[in-house]
């Protein structure tokens, strides 16, 4: 009778959810940007849960917000390109984060905006020109002026506007307040989504040696909680995975996740239909780099070119450089079968897994 007793009343433990570990991740846009959504899919999908992780998503004003939150543990990750910390660095300061993960495997900036008539057909030709960058101190203007040094110009050769986001920007462009207009790719989808014409002139090849956004948490947090961080990293592989294996499904699962997103006075349709063109400038940058064999892999070769690009060789030595990140999480956050991943989002239900996310929402009181 005894057992009997026992086992009775651990029953409603079996069905029970398990104990999840949170894990705070900070976007530098208060916007939850389709975009992105790589990044939640494995909140539909099931597989942070699967990991024993509550990955929350947490909106901030810019990187530079971003990043001030996971170094004062206010959240535990943040994911802004390598220039902040690479600066931090140089300092002499205590960044606060590592570097566990690459998920752009290039640069966002790829380019130089002009419209489609303009005089200016080479990057060398910015000299004397006004560019439109997105706010102060933009990452744009250190990849124009990397060109502009091919071209033996300096930044100062050119006179930087914060211009704004995609249709202010493009507007700003055709309505001739600046000659040009520097910033990322899903900013160029979306302003020639709603219909404005320009060309985009290529940075060149030293995109090639750099890499985009990166991973980077807390170093308190990640002690504690290496399992966690794991964790989210193969959910996070897994949702780049189905990302560029399914844009649609993507889009789908974005708009059930955060339909206050949805643009004002825009139909599901047609936001659909909008958005699609800025997965579609994403999707590749996602896929594994062409010399990685693994998701998330850092190249120590880009590191130092990083470095070099920015121009603080004398400042980061090799040695201090490989102290902000590691590799060390890779081969366990790549435990897992991308075919698989590729095939669930090639056979994706919308339906199906609706059913299924809102039972897990519901057995967690949500």
């Amino acid at each position: 009778m005894c057992l009997l007793f026992v086992a009775a009343g651990a029953w409603p433990a079996l069905g029970a959810p398990k104990k999840l570990t949170p894990i705070k991740v900070t976007l530098a846009n208060p916007i939850f940007n389709p975009g992105i959504s790589f990044l939640w899919i494995g909140s539909f999908m099931g597989w942070f849960e699967e990991e024993g992780v509550d990955a929350q998503f947490v909106g901030a004003q810019g990187e530079g917000q971003s990043l001030g939150w996971a170094v004062a543990g206010r959240t535990d990750i943040a994911m802004p390109r390598p220039f902040p910390i690479l600066f931090r660095a140089a300092r002499g300061e205590d960044v606060g984060v590592t570097g566990v993960y690459v998920f752009n495997n290039q640069p966002i900036y790829e380019g130089v905006a002009v419209p489609p008539n303009s005089p200016i057909k080479t990057l060398c030709d910015l000299k004397g020109k006004k560019v439109g960058i997105l706010a102060p101190n933009d990452a744009g203007i250190a990849f124009v002026a990397r060109a502009l040094k091919d071209c033996g110009l300096k930044a100062q050769d050119v006179t930087f506007l914060p211009t704004g986001v995609a249709d202010k920007s493009a507007a700003a462009m055709r309505l001739g307040r600046v000659d040009a207009w520097a910033s990322v790719d899903v900013q160029f989808s979306l302003a020639k989504a709603r219909g404005f014409e320009f060309r985009v002139i290529p940075y060149g090849n030293f995109l090639g040696d750099l890499f985009g956004n990166t991973i980077w948490v807390n170093r308190q947090y990640f002690g504690n909680n290496r399992g966690a961080v794991v964790g989210f990293l193969r959910g996070l592989a897994k949702g780049s995975i189905f990302f560029y294996s399914n844009l649609d499904a993507a889009l789908e699962i974005h708009w059930v996740l955060y339909p206050e997103s949805l643009p004002k006075g825009m139909s599901k349709e047609n936001a659909t239909k909008l958005f699609r063109q800025v997965l579609e400038s994403r999707a590749p940058k996602l896929r594994k780099d062409k010399n990685a064999t693994r998701f998330g892999e850092f190249s120590p070769k880009k590191w130092e070119a990083y470095v070099r690009f920015l121009g603080l060789e004398k400042e980061l030595p090799v040695g201090k450089v490989n102290a902000l990140w590691t590799n060390d999480l890779i081969s366990e956050v790549n435990n897992f079968d991308p075919k698989e991943v590729e095939n669930q989002a090639r056979k994706f239900n919308f339906e199906a897994e609706l059913k299924k996310f809102k039972a897990r929402m519901a057995a967690r009181g949500k």
